[in-house]
């Protein structure tokens, strides 16, 4: 049975003519992250409990109260049913990450990307990941091609748990985790490949990840959240800012999903060099 009609069956005192019922949910480990349109909001509880008998990894609910804010991207959530310990252990294509998914940002969404990306690169490259959070794109670069990564991460809570998921999944000897802004802690003319994790005005960082990379150049892979009539002005402030420090350019954009209304989160895939 489908989850919403699931809902209806279960919760027969609302009238689902007024309120919009959801018609899916995330789950990390075993903790539910729920979107609800408003007018489900004041249901927030009854719906949480259902999903606890509906889903069987199910032991915690949680609900989005607003947009994930600031760098440190924290997450905006409300628990509304089940077990108050949300840290949970969760597994995605062999990797194991271990968080809190009411305070750290974690999207099931992008898993697709994450194995692009390591599928991308070579056991021999060194690899910058910018905005490493607990490791999403570190940890399937080190598990799946044995490259070496920095993972570079300002939140100290999200940090403590990079930490604990470098010795879970015992890739030690080849991840490097730095606390700190990544403007300030990155690696200088050390790396061939950049991850730029995050959404929001990404491209102010852009100078910062070029000067990680090695003299011949490289690629770097910067992530932002912008309306679509605005990417070929983006590519434009991406070539100037590359020919600025000396590099020619080659950039591929991909979307990944959605974002908002009107929003898209893309990636641009730059190939730098200065040979």
């Amino acid at each position: 049975m489908q989850f919403r009609e699931f809902l209806k069956t279960q919760l027969e005192s609302i009238d689902s003519e007024q309120v919009v019922l959801p018609a899916g949910y995330h789950v990390v480990g075993h903790v539910v992250l729920l979107h609800l349109d408003r007018s489900a909001m004041p249901y927030a509880k009854e719906i949480g409990e259902q999903i606890l008998s509906f889903e069987g990894r199910a032991k915690s609910v949680a609900v989005r109260m607003g947009p994930t804010e600031g760098v440190k991207r924290e997450p905006q959530y409300k628990l509304v049913a089940g077990s108050c310990n949300t840290t949970t252990t969760h597994i995605e294509a062999g990797v194991k990450f271990k968080l809190d998914p009411l305070l750290i940002t974690f999207s099931g969404g992008n898993r697709a990307e994450r194995i692009i990306i390591a599928d991308r690169v070579s056991p021999k490259e060194t690899v910058l990941d910018m905005f490493s959070c607990v490791g999403q794109f570190a940890l399937h670069i080190a598990k799946r091609k044995r490259a070496r990564v920095f993972a570079i991460e300002i939140n100290k809570i999200a940090f403590k748990f990079l930490e604990q998921n470098i010795e879970l999944n015992n890739v030690e000897q080849i991840v490097k985790p730095i606390r700190g802004d990544c403007r300030i802690t990155h690696p200088k003319n050390s790396v061939n490949r950049v991850i730029m994790g995050y959404l929001h005005n990404t491209i102010s960082y852009l100078p910062y990840a070029i000067e990680a990379l090695k003299n011949e150049g490289g690629t770097i892979h910067m992530h932002q959240a912008i309306p679509k009539q605005e990417e070929n002005e983006t590519c434009k402030k991406i070539s100037q800012v590359c020919e600025e420090r000396g590099y020619t350019t080659n950039t591929h954009v991909r979307k990944i999903k959605n974002y908002a209304p009107g929003i898209e989160h893309l990636v641009f895939d730059i190939y730098l060099d200065n040979r």
